[in-house]
């Protein structure tokens, strides 16, 4: 009997207004400020790359048409032509509410998921304990913060979803809703980020499979799937344009490129680890770019993974309604399985990982979600240390943006440069040198 009130009481909490939940305003306060800390380093110490021209060039042009030459992004691309207009740092505010958006959707999916609240100083820390908040905010690749968003709003509307379907207590509209919202959040995941893709295509298609098998389909259900079908048929058909028209834009084919997808099984499941691990493991991933801290990083990861798996695995047994949603979100990670993995892409699935781990160590959450965000801090001061910073005298191995190849020309400092503006006549090629944009300060 005690056992059924806690149940029945959880289950009343869900009920509440949850943005007026105390331990969720905490969240959103704490991230903030974690938040902005860094992105106040980012001002002082930041500078826009030449990787970074992908994005600026096509908003200096003030062409869509532009943007498209390498990436599908029209969100990312308005987002910071307005910030451009305006005061191009802006950005970072836009990183900042989608990642704590991002992350309060995920903790409500597991606590749905799991049907158990979260402790409470695990939403305390849960806004800043994610070891790649660093990379997400930093970089003004808003695209990803965005992916994160709608992802975790999508999952959020399909386990509210499965919840309603498997109640079979309302009808019409307020049945539909949930539905209708799930549909019109994956239509515009294709266009976010394209490792969204694979989730923008799933989790409608799973959600369509469970109301056909339970016979629950409506006519507005029908007509808001719609959406997603759409905008994956223009998605497909604006890639197959661009290819095209732009031969060396980034599409995935069979073979060993950076890009491409690797027909080789041990490969995926050693990329699958590796995406897992990103977010769980409580070490700086910049780490991975050090002699001697590499193997270190790499047996904590493993550790972490194994702990977080026999987890899941435990959970999964005692409640085998969470292997559905589970499931969604490990599939929605093929792309980065396929084809390669990243702290950045793994940043989509961080705030359910986090979430799930915070819930099993209750009080010892605090720790563990402090000692992730110093995680990303380190992950920071590393990075604007630069790429000749010798640590302890240990050799620097080329890694993901905390090496050479990244941090090469900079164009811009971030702080200091209010608009970016395009310098000369436009070249009909892809710009690939520095001085195709004018920094205004």
């Amino acid at each position: 009997m005690p056992h059924i009130m806690r149940q029945i009481k959880a289950l009343g909490k869900y009920a509440e207004v949850w943005p007026w939940r105390r331990e969720v305003l905490i969240c959103v306060v704490v991230g903030s400020l974690g938040i902005i800390i860094i992105d106040l380093l980012t001002l002082r110490y930041g500078a826009y790359y030449s990787d970074n021209i992908l994005i600026l060039y096509p908003v200096a042009m003030h062409s869509l048409t532009e943007s498209f030459k390498v990436d599908i992004r029209p969100f990312e691309y308005l987002i910071i032509l307005v910030a451009n207009n305006i005061y191009l740092p802006l950005w970072l505010g836009v990183t900042l509410l989608c990642t704590i958006g991002a992350t309060i959707l995920a903790a409500l999916v597991c606590e749905r998921m799991f049907e158990r609240q979260l402790p409470e100083p695990g939403w305390w820390v849960l806004g800043v304990a994610n070891p790649l908040l660093f990379y997400v905010i930093s970089q003004p690749i808003v695209s990803q913060a965005l992916c994160n968003l709608f992802f975790a709003g999508a999952m959020l509307a399909f386990v509210s979803e499965l919840d309603r379907l498997s109640d079979q207590a309302a009808r019409g509209w307020r049945a539909d809703k949930v539905a209708v919202l799930l549909n019109l959040i994956a239509a515009a995941l294709f266009f976010t980020k394209e490792t969204a893709v694979v989730a923008a295509t799933l989790i409608p298609a799973v959600a369509t499979l469970i109301r056909i098998k339970r016979r629950q389909s409506s006519p507005l259900f029908v007509f808001s799937l719609l959406f997603p079908i759409a905008a994956g048929i223009c998605w497909i058909l604006l890639k197959i344009w661009e290819k095209l028209t732009f031969p060396y834009s980034m599409v995935p084919t069979v073979g060993e490129g950076r890009y491409d997808l690797k027909l080789n099984p041990i490969l995926w499941a050693e990329n699958f680890i590796t995406t897992l691990s990103f977010p769980i493991t409580p070490l700086p991933s910049s780490f991975i770019g050090f002699e001697l801290l590499r193997p270190l990083w790499i047996s904590v990861a493993l550790g972490s993974v194994i702990l977080f798996t026999v987890a899941l695995l435990r959970e999964s047994v005692r409640r085998p309604k969470v292997v559905l949603p589970l499931f969604v979100i490990a599939a929605s990670c093929a792309p980065m399985i396929l084809i390669r993995p990243s702290e950045l892409y793994s940043s989509m699935i961080a705030p359910f990982a986090v979430s799930i781990v915070l819930s099993n160590l209750r009080w010892l959450s605090l720790a563990y979600g402090l000692i992730l965000y110093a995680a990303s801090l380190g992950n920071g001061i590393i990075f604007w240390l630069g790429p000749n910073f010798n640590l302890l005298g240990l050799g620097h191995l080329e890694y993901s943006i905390y090496g050479k190849e990244y941090q090469v020309d900079p164009i811009c400092p971030i702080g200091t440069t209010a608009h970016v503006a395009r310098e000369g006549t436009p070249a009909n090629d892809l710009p690939g040198v520095k001085n195709r944009l004018t920094c205004v300060r």
